[in-house]
This record gives C-alpha cells, sequence and structure tokens, in this order.
C-alpha cells in the first residue's frame, strides 16, 4: 500500500505548471482579468488580541460568540480588522460571531457597518459589526445594576458631568467593597471621566470632597490621570497643527478658500488632512474638496 510520501504532490505540480502560463489559467478561471505579476502566497500568522470575547446564546437557545472591542480613538484600520478577527474566531470556535464596537469617546467619522471589499460591481467580502456610542446611552443603564464594577462607565454615558460623576463617586465608596475594590473603581471613574471631561475639572472636583480626595490619593489612577491631560493637550496640538498645514498647503494654490472648506478642515480626522496634503500637487479644488465630504 501506496504511504502518503510516496504519492505524488498534485498540488505543487499543478502550481509549478500553472505559474508558467498565467495568462492562459485566467483565460480558464476568470476570462475578464489580465495578470500583471506574481505575489507572494505565503499567509504568515500574526498574532491578535480581541478586547473581549464571550460565549452566549439567543432567545431560541443558539450559542454564538460575541466579540466586543473598546476604543478611545478611532482607528482607520478598524473595519478590517473587526472582519479578521471574526474570521479567525469562526476557524477556531466554529461558532457564529457577531461583533460589537463599543466607542468610549466622541470622535469624527466614525466607521458604519459594514466593512466591505469591493471590486468594480462586486462586494467581495462583507462584515457587518454593530457600534455602540457610548455618551448616546443613559447612565441608568449600569447605575440601575447591582454591580459595582459597571458603576465607572457612567461616567462616559449620556449627560455626564463632572457634577453627575461626583454622585457615583460617593457610591462607590459606600458600596459594600473591599478597600481595595474602593479605590480601584473609584480611580477608574474618574480616569473614564478625564477621557470625556476636562482632566483639570476632574481634579478640581476631587479636591473639594475630602472622603474622594483620600480615596484618589491611595489609588493608582492619579498618575493615569494626569498622563491623559497631558496626552490630550500634546494630541489637540498636533491635530490643530495638521489642520493649519492642510489650510495654508490648500491656500497657497487655490486661494482664499470658502467657509464650508475651512470648517470640514476642522473636523477632518488626520487620515483625511494627510491625503489632502499628499495631493495638494495634483488634485483640482474639486478633488480637495470630495476628500472632505463636501460635494
Amino acid at each position: 500500500m501506496a504511504t502518503p510520501a510516496d504519492r505524488p504532490d498534485y498540488d505543487q505540480t499543478l502550481k509549478l505548471l500553472l505559474a508558467q502560463a498565467p495568462e492562459g489559467f485566467l483565460a480558464v478561471v476568470a476570462p475578464d482579468l489580465h495578470w500583471r505579476g506574481q505575489r507572494r502566497s505565503e499567509l504568515p500568522a500574526v498574532t491578535r488580541q480581541a478586547d473581549i470575547v464571550m460565549e452566549v446564546e439567543d432567545a431560541n437557545g443558539r450559542r454564538g460568540l460575541l466579540h466586543v472591542e473598546l476604543q478611545t480613538k478611532v482607528e482607520p484600520d478598524l473595519g478590517e480588522r473587526l472582519a479578521e478577527y471574526g474570521i479567525r474566531l469562526w476557524r477556531r470556535e466554529h461558532l457564529p460571531v457577531r461583533s460589537v464596537v463599543v466607542f468610549l469617546r466622541q470622535g469624527r467619522r466614525l466607521p458604519a457597518s459594514p466593512f466591505a471589499i469591493a471590486w468594480g460591481e462586486r462586494r467581495l467580502l462583507q462584515y457587518e459589526f454593530d457600534t455602540v456610542r457610548l455618551w448616546e446611552v443613559p447612565q441608568a443603564r449600569v447605575l440601575e445594576t447591582p454591580q459595582p464594577a459597571l458603576w465607572p462607565l457612567a461616567s462616559l454615558m449620556a449627560e455626564a458631568t463632572v457634577d453627575s460623576t461626583i454622585p457615583v463617586a460617593e457610591r462607590i465608596a459606600r458600596a459594600p467593597l473591599s478597600r481595595v475594590e474602593r479605590e480601584e473603581l473609584s480611580g477608574l471613574l474618574w480616569l473614564l471621566a478625564g477621557l470625556r471631561l476636562s482632566p483639570e475639572a476632574v481634579r478640581s472636583a476631587l479636591t473639594g470632597n475630602p472622603m474622594l480626595r483620600d480615596l484618589w490619593r491611595e489609588s493608582s489612577f492619579g498618575e493615569a490621570l494626569r498622563d491623559v491631560a497631558k496626552e490630550e493637550g500634546r494630541e489637540e496640538g498636533l491635530q490643530e497643527g495638521r489642520q493649519e498645514l492642510a489650510q495654508v498647503a490648500l491656500e497657497g494654490r487655490f486661494g482664499t478658500l470658502s467657509t464650508d472648506v475651512v470648517e470640514a478642515l476642522r473636523a477632518a480626522d488626520d487620515a483625511t488632512l494627510r491625503a489632502v496634503v499628499a495631493h495638494i500637487a495634483t488634485d483640482s479644488l474639486e478633488q480637495a474638496r470630495r476628500r472632505l465630504g463636501l460635494a
């Protein structure tokens, strides 16, 4: 009996033969396409870490996976990463995957479902995902639960202010938790508040409340909030610099800009501003307007 080692390697032989006649092979399998060159066929495995993966079931008892990604900034490759995670989770578990993106703070041009790859009229890949804008969700959604671990999210939710966050912090301070747990949850509440509210206002509110001030001083999150404030300042300055550069470049080529273009520049994300500057020498004003989302 022939062993696997004795059997001919049909795959490898066919690959070698077809590589010698790519145009002829295309005429058989995809006659509407023309060969332009050979690309590497190896697909290297890259380690990925999803934020949260849960096994769940729906109302009919059908099991699946819920994949959750938490986003503080809008990342340009978010859609393709969600699709990659979904496929890899399916291959590992062979359970249907539902992806949810939870945006923790407001951003410009949040990605919309589905992520799709199109070629001409063909839609080659489509991956749907849900989005949750936490600042639109009522605070009661978490504050009415008996689980203190969820209460810090209130500082990122609808109508959150420094004044509304103080009662949540006091509630955590009175909760039947260990000292360490209270410190961690209280610190996390104010750290998250610093993502949406002014970090300076957050610190001012803490120093005015003795009970919260003591918890905060003993928490490991105090230094983190100071880092958030510094990072916010740096990023804001960088973004303003990019906007100014794009505006100067456009004015140098096209003269005084209309109000809608200036406003679009102020609202544009980093990728859009980079594209405007990169194509300044070749774009017409109409093309530049389209890059900014203007008709």
